[in-house]
């Protein structure tokens, strides 16, 4: 456990869980995993209130980077995969690991991985660098909106001459 996490939050989570109050802890813990995306307990910690609510690809979505599974978490990882079609690119995306790639590459060093988890860890792991096809996106969203604001003044000049030279 990280220093960083507020301990009054965390211990907010463990009183929901204790008063059965799941779903307030659910979303407590989503704000902590889009706050902290480094700390994979967090994930293991809603994987577990998400098999409690009995619904177990939601669960298997974040225990799907726990290093120490359980037989019901394999189970639950691989509804999840179900789920998602087997597409290791959809399952990626559907993890949602927005942290730092280095805490994802020992995670799968120990354990036998099946070809789509293999895939999805090449996915997770894998740096994207931008290319300048990239970047032309938004250069020409950024011109189109130029032309348009040219095309709304130019129209509105036009107008304003035309009115008051009647």
């Amino acid at each position: 456990m990280n220093n960083k996490i507020p301990r009054k939050t965390l211990k907010r989570i463990e009183e929901d869980i204790e008063n059965n109050n799941l779903g307030k802890a659910r979303d407590r813990l989503h704000g902590l995993i889009f706050t902290y995306p480094n700390e994979l307990h967090l994930r293991k910690q809603l994987g577990d209130i998400y098999y409690t609510l009995q619904y177990p690809e939601m669960a298997g979505r974040y225990w799907y980077l726990e290093k120490h599974k359980t037989d019901i978490m394999h189970e639950s990882c691989l509804l999840f995969e179900t789920s998602m079609g087997n597409n290791p690119h959809h399952i990626a995306r559907a993890l949602k690991f927005k942290g730092d790639s280095n805490h994802l590459k020992g995670l799968y060093k120990d354990q036998p991985l099946s070809s789509v988890q293999k895939k999805v860890a090449e996915e997770l792991i894998y740096e994207y660098k931008e290319t300048w096809q990239d970047k032309l996106v938004p250069f020409g969203c950024l011109a189109f909106l130029a032309c348009l604001l040219f095309s709304a003044i130019v129209g509105l000049f036009t107008i304003w001459n035309w009115i008051f030279e009647l």
